[in-house]
């Protein structure tokens, strides 16, 4: 299997998951006012946690599938372009 068919092949794995919640995080529903605005004020700050986890996430699910096996493993580098890698 050479680079692009692995790109191609997860880029396959990855479409399927559209519409796919992957359960990292869950945010409850503020119980005053003044909590709903501060929650406000600090959601834009979850962004770099919840992309890291959804990274962490995608190589673990790629890393499942049985057609990588034999071919090496998907791995997260930060800091780097791109964040995951197949080795």
């Amino acid at each position: 299997m050479n680079t692009q068919d692995v790109i191609k092949l997860a880029s396959q794995y990855l479409d399927n998951l559209s519409g796919h919640t992957f359960d990292i995080l869950d945010i409850s529903k503020p119980v005053t006012v003044d909590a709903a605005v501060n929650l406000a004020k600090v959601i834009s700050k979850l962004s770099p946690l919840l992309g890291n986890l959804i990274e962490f996430n995608t190589v673990e699910f790629l890393n499942k599938q049985n057609e990588f096996f034999e071919f090496g493993k998907w791995q997260r580098q930060d800091p780097g372009f791109p964040d995951t890698i197949f080795v």
